[in-house]
């Protein structure tokens, strides 16, 4: 994409199950029925999301045909999320650190791929060209299956995000913040330039700039020395330095806009929203209890584009749209 072009502003939704916590057995997907709404607003405000869609969505009727409906006449991507908890084939041990790919053999991180990867194609007639990792649970491994599998996309990388205390996750502290390539024989945050894999990573960074300096006060206010004094939650809490992501989860309308207002003078060129299915029914996720809440994620959301409307000229475009012009 030329520098003289609009930033492309990438809308995508882990498309999941209820279940929040991980489970295996009493899997429930009522919240895919909202996805009927939200097509609605998305339609309204020109938006062409890309659904990361897990193995059990793809594989319940009821749930796929309403993938099949919001997802017709090229209106968003279908792409593939993986849930490795309850994809087979199902021969790990149910536990923390087995729900990031990465730690599962190299050959069971394939076998899920490719179950999930039928799965998809079988449900929506095309094989996925984009895929996310559950809970980012990115490595080496992951990256040689889905290079084995024909995809050309990935988008679990978080700059700036460290998930390696969290059941032994991988860490993004280091990778850049634009579409770079990925390949098997390097660490997931650093560039291969012929590598065959291209990562559009999500939207992180911190609310003031440059963003590597901040990244390591961060970590060195978050480091064993410091750590007792909680000087990291005092940085943040005053506002001296934030850690930020465009998901109206959890952040406010400002924070995503002070964001992406940052990551545009770094140059950047595409931002990157994300949230979960989950959230759009109350009651599902830690971020939606009631339907207030629903509401007031949509009307942040709208707020949100409204207001980075002002900030700079975008357009709409899915994971793949943006991959083609920007990789």
């Amino acid at each position: 994409m030329k520098r003289s072009e609009p930033p492309l502003l990438i809308v995508s939704l882990d498309t999941e199950e209820d279940n929040w916590y991980r489970s295996r057995d009493g899997v429930t997907l009522e919240n895919i029925g909202e996805l009927r709404r939200q097509a609605r607003f998305f339609e309204r405000l020109g938006v062409r999301p890309t659904y990361f869609t897990t193995y059990t969505v793809a594989t319940d009727p009821r749930a796929a045909d309403t993938m099949r409906e919001v997802g017709n006449s090229g209106r968003a991507e279908i792409a593939a999320h993986l849930h490795p908890w309850n994809t087979p084939p199902l021969e790990e041990e149910f536990c923390p650190r087995n729900s990031m790919v990465k730690n599962l053999p190299a050959p069971l991180q394939l076998s899920k791929l490719r179950r999930l990867t039928e799965a998809l194609e079988q449900a929506f007639g095309h094989m996925p060209a984009a895929f996310r990792a559950g809970r980012y649970g990115l490595g080496r491994d992951t990256v040689a299956a889905l290079i084995a599998c024909g995809y050309g996309i990935d988008s679990s990388v978080n700059p700036f995000l460290d998930l390696q205390p969290v059941d032994d996750g991988p860490t993004f502290v280091g990778a850049p913040l634009v579409p770079y390539r990925l390949a098997p024989d390097r660490d997931v945050r650093e560039p291969a330039p012929d590598g065959a894999l291209l990562e559009i990573p999500l939207s992180y960074g911190f609310n003031h700039g440059p963003f590597r300096l901040w990244s390591f006060t961060r970590r060195l206010l978050e480091s064993v020395p410091w750590r007792w004094l909680h000087l990291d939650g005092i940085a943040s809490r005053t506002g001296f330095v934030r850690r930020l992501s465009l998901t109206p989860e959890f952040q406010s309308v400002s924070a995503m806009l002070t964001l992406s207002a940052r990551l545009l003078e770094h140059g950047v060129r595409h931002l990157h929203v994300t949230w979960h299915t989950p959230s759009l029914m109350p009651g599902l996720s830690p971020f939606t209890r009631t339907a207030a809440d629903v509401d007031r994620l949509y009307a942040s959301i709208e707020a949100y584009f409204e207001g980075l409307a002002q900030l700079t000229e975008i357009r709409f475009a899915t994971v793949s749209e943006a991959a083609a012009a920007l990789g």
